[in-house]
């Protein structure tokens, strides 16, 4: 395995999420806007000089990888917003269905799972297979989410990086499976229900 390309990775990851990594209030919708679009803009920047700026077409043969996301982000959101009432506002949308799934995937998935792409080894988890590298950038995602959420509390942190995790095995499995804008697709609808929920309290405190 090629421990070189892997540095690599965790090296333009940490780069492009600098912006997230400093900021001051987390809970601030508005903040992680700007922070988000901060990180997006590196990515974007990060993803050509790579030299991976190839992300292949959209795949309609399938819509079972949307709709587990689609199950999946519900199911992960519903016990999150049992537990953390989850917060919107007019930046949230944007945030949450844009900017992050577009970064995510490219630094994670294109840029990470490029990287090492020998790293095909296939393990089970719960039901089914992912390879090494989808587990290890999944963990690398949620340890990331894991520092920029601590400010919050350790149990807020640990909750968004379970998240994370979640939601990092699912796109990075896709993503190998079926390429960079089905992950993309993926990881907007399953962040549709954090937009969702926070948009449902949003209206209950203001009716309130």
């Amino acid at each position: 395995m090629n421990w070189i390309n892997f540095l690599e990775a965790v090296i333009i990851i940490i780069a492009v999420y600098l912006p997230l990594l400093l900021g001051k209030s987390k809970k601030n919708e508005e903040n992680i806007f700007w922070a988000s679009m901060a990180s997006l803009t590196l990515a974007i920047v990060a993803t050509f000089v790579t030299g991976n700026a190839d992300i292949g077409s959209f795949n309609f043969s399938s819509a079972l990888p949307i709709i587990v996301a689609l199950i999946a982000g519900f199911i992960s959101y519903g016990i999150h917003d049992l537990n953390f009432k989850l917060q919107s506002t007019k930046y949230s949308p944007i945030t949450w269905l844009i900017f992050i799934p577009v970064t995510e995937n490219l630094v994670f998935r294109h840029i990470g799972l490029f990287y090492t792409s020998e790293w095909v080894f296939k393990i089970q988890i719960l039901a089914w297979y992912v390879t090494v590298n989808v587990l290890l950038f999944a963990i690398i995602a949620a340890l990331i989410y894991f520092f920029i959420y601590l400010k919050n509390g350790l149990t807020d942190a640990l909750v968004e990086a379970a998240m994370f995790f979640v939601i990092g095995l699912i796109a990075g499995y896709i993503y190998v499976n079926y390429g960079l804008l089905m992950a993309i697709v993926s990881e907007l609808v399953f962040n549709l229900w954090r937009v969702i929920f926070g948009m449902l309290h949003a209206k209950i405190k203001e009716s309130a």
